[in-house]
């Protein structure tokens, strides 16, 4: 349950949403006008938290448990360094009125205090030694002697009545010089009524003996780390997640800014927009083209350079929508700043089809007189912006650049985007476009922007890259949109477009 927020579709919503809460008889600590200012500031309710609408969002499975108070008791496995701690950290951060402890047997209960000073209570399992948020005078019950251990403070937590979750890290630790009775006990006195007592466990293991914690928890999530093409990779699994159904179990995360991030889907939930609206374009920093997105600008050093090469290689399992997504953010912006392009579509996309789509973002007068696409349906109706090729080098020859030249004379910067793979497939592996050698010898010169776009290595596509600047790979990773460049050297980033200002945009949450 722990994982509900994975739910990223309506067939996730378990629960009607609850109606609202009332804020003057919330239930939990009462937090009075003497308490510190960060106490007072904390968020009492989850409509009260900002950002992180993957993981709480009204609708998710999570957000539904949570309403209402449907919290399980939960193991996090993996090994170590994959983001168990970070995830546990999350988990406490979301949930309000509860009182919050933290058994740890690797982290002094102090310094687990200075850094994360919301929690109420932090315990070494090794020592006993306890860390408290002195302020709580609510939970001056709970204090039993100095030295404490994890047995009594379940105990003491299940028998206050008050709300309260645990996190146990690791079980390895706290279990280290118990006996088999020992650890039975200890098992028991954790798992056992935690619904009326309205206590919560989380287990932090990398894989030691669980013995039937596996089969008594409500819930069980793999965390795991390794390698995509020589950069940081991070995914989860959700193993067991008893009473609820949850759509996508599998999925990929970040931690960055040590914090636990779920990696977006491939599209939004909805793409279609009903009211498009001119997106304000990304301005070209000085020598550079923007790429659309502030993010994309910044994980390429500030964007790309002016007369640039850039080679997109992208996977057949993305998203065919999803790329026309992140391809057209980059042509709007372009032709919103007065820029022209030229372009020979995915072979995937008819021109009729890369034209409509792009004509919301930048209107009917922009598309025709700035834009150029690539026709090569014979029975197609002819429109002012398209380039219509037959298939033959020699005719195509002279229609591509007589389609090239009209540019010149209506705008400048230009962006040429060609699909290799279709060039390939209309003209051969070993022939270049019609009129391609000629363009790209002055394009450096003229500043203009030279894109190519690959989905197999082929001839072309090879000799395009000895020649580029950038390198960006798009690929698609447990439902998600990823991109990292190759040149320069990037990790790799998990695409979040967002269609809910009327038109597309891209932000980027780097896999670190």
């Amino acid at each position: 349950m722990w994982q509900a927020h994975l739910g990223m579709d309506e067939q996730s919503t378990l629960f009607e949403e609850p109606p609202a809460p009332d804020q003057a008889a919330i239930a939990g600590v009462s937090i009075g006008a003497d308490a510190p200012l960060a106490a007072r500031m904390r968020p009492r309710t989850l409509d009260e938290i900002v950002g992180q609408d993957h993981v709480i969002g009204s609708g998710t499975v999570l957000r539904a448990a949570l309403d209402a108070d449907q919290l399980p008791s939960l193991i996090l496995w993996g090994p170590p360094g994959t983001g168990k701690t970070t995830l546990a950290m999350e988990i406490l951060r979301r949930l309000v009125e509860r009182h919050k402890v933290y058994a740890s047997s690797r982290t002094s209960p102090t310094k687990l205090r200075q850094h994360f000073p919301w929690l109420d209570e932090v315990m070494d399992t090794m020592s006993g030694r306890v860390a408290r948020a002195e302020w709580v005078a609510e939970f001056q019950d709970l204090r039993g002697p100095e030295a404490d251990n994890v047995f009594n403070k379940v105990l003491r937590l299940k028998h206050s009545g008050q709300k309260s979750v645990m996190v146990i890290d690791s079980w390895e630790g706290a279990i280290r010089n118990a006996t088999d009775e020992g650890r039975g006990m200890l098992e028991s006195a954790i798992l056992s009524e935690l619904e009326e007592s309205k206590m919560s466990v989380v287990l932090i293991t990398e894989g030691g003996k669980t013995g039937d914690l596996g089969h008594l928890v409500d819930g069980i999530v793999t965390l795991s780390s390794g390698e995509m093409e020589g950069r940081t990779s991070r995914s989860f699994t959700v193993n067991k997640l008893r009473g609820f159904r949850v759509p996508l179990n599998r999925g990929l995360f970040s931690l960055e800014n040590g914090r636990f991030s779920i990696l977006p889907p491939a599209v939004p939930q909805n793409p279609s927009i009903e009211s498009p609206k001119l997106p304000p374009p990304i301005l070209h920093p000085n020598g550079m083209f923007s790429t659309g997105s502030r993010d994309l600008d910044a994980l390429l050093g500030g964007g790309m350079r002016r007369g640039s090469f850039v080679l997109i290689d992208l996977d057949t399992s993305t998203s065919p929508s999803a790329v026309q997504m992140f391809l057209n953010i980059m042509k709007a912006n372009w032709v919103n700043q007065g820029g022209s392009c030229f372009i020979l579509p995915l072979a995937s996309v008819s021109a009729d089809s890369a034209g409509e789509m792009l004509r919301p973002y930048i209107g009917n007068e922009a598309l025709d007189d700035r834009v150029r696409i690539v026709d090569f349906n014979l029975d197609s109706t002819p429109k002012k912006w398209k380039v219509s090729l037959k298939g033959k080098l020699s005719t195509d020859m002279v229609s591509f650049m007589a389609g090239w030249k009209t540019l010149d004379d209506i705008s400048s910067p230009k962006m040429l985007m060609i699909d290799y793979d279709k060039v390939q497939q209309i003209y051969g592996e070993d022939l270049s476009l019609p009129g391609f050698t000629e363009i790209s010898a002055n394009m450096r010169d003229y500043g203009a922007l030279n894109i190519g776009l690959a989905f197999r290595h082929t001839k072309i596509r090879d000799d395009f890259l000895r020649i580029a600047d950038y390198h960006l790979k798009i690929r698609s990773g447990e439902g998600s949109f990823l991109v990292f460049g190759v040149k320069p050297f990037t990790p790799i980033c998990g695409v979040k477009f967002d269609i809910g200002k009327g038109y597309p945009t891209l932000k980027l949450v780097p896999m670190v």
